[in-house]
């Protein structure tokens, strides 16, 4: 292996290591107080390295949000590779939403203050991932597992919903002290039975 090949992996796991300092930064101090020096230091690294990957704060902030929201479907194309029924795959994408729910809600503090191109280019990027979940409710209508009239943009909106229920709020409130993988499992098998059971085709029929 020479000597770029081996450079490779460090240079990912510094960039990953320069995006967990700044989601630190940003959760705790919101867009507005977080700043390329405060993440530098956090990250201990020079503020030319963080400049040399993002070209400024609002563009480390878009990556790190976008980051969040488009790599928490790998395991959902996974889980519908082997089965694509909606009682697989859509207890996945619950836990998934949950999961992605919690990471992102420290960051949200931030958004007020990030800016009218940052929020359309987030924007842009909830609407790509939500597409994705509305035509495969549509597949699942095709394919008979489900039955609807309903706008299935506004049923997957519902589902979403559902998925992240209350629990960002029950653990800032101190509710909860914290949500568990067995948690998260369990709320995403109540939330897909009685999604399912409201969209079933002999309910419908």
């Amino acid at each position: 292996m020479d000597a770029t090949a081996a450079a490779r992996p460090a240079k990912a796991q510094r960039r990953e290591e320069i995006l967990e300092a700044a989601y630190a930064e940003f959760a705790q101090k919101g867009y507005a107080g977080a700043s390329m020096e405060g993440i530098a230091r956090r990250a201990h690294a020079s503020k030319e390295t963080l400049y040399a990957w993002f070209d400024n704060k609002g563009a480390l902030f878009n990556t790190l949000v976008e980051q969040r929201l488009t790599g928490f479907g790998t395991r959902i194309k996974a889980a519908a590779g082997r089965d694509p029924s909606p009682a697989n795959v859509l207890p996945v994408i619950a836990e998934d939403l949950l999961r992605l729910a919690l990471g992102v809600q420290p960051l949200t503090q931030g958004l007020a203050d990030a800016g009218e191109q940052t929020l359309a280019r987030i924007g842009r990027t909830i609407a790509r991932e939500r597409q994705g979940f509305v035509d495969y409710l549509v597949y699942c209508r095709s394919q008979g597992h489900i039955a609807f009239d309903d706008d299935p943009f506004e049923l997957a909106s519902l589902f979403v919903a559902m998925s992240e229920g209350e629990w960002a709020l029950r653990l800032g409130t101190g509710m909860v002290a914290e949500v568990t993988e067995e948690m998260i499992g369990a709320h995403a098998r109540r939330v897909t039975h009685m999604f399912l059971a409201a969209l079933s085709p002999r309910a419908s029929g």
